[in-house]
């Protein structure tokens, strides 16, 4: 029963590892700028419409 608890905290801590992880790096991909993102979301639904 404890081995079981210790494998599922390992499974959940090691998501949240990798989860942080890719979200750096995607942080550093597409930066959050205000009016950046602004510009990307009403460029992609401008797309969208035509």
């Amino acid at each position: 029963m404890r081995e079981m608890i210790k494998r599922i905290v390992l499974v959940i801590f090691v998501l949240l590892v990798l989860t942080a992880i890719s979200g750096f790096f995607y942080m550093q991909k597409n930066p959050l700028d205000g009016k950046t993102s602004i510009n990307k979301t009403s460029n992609l639904s401008g797309n969208h419409l035509k």
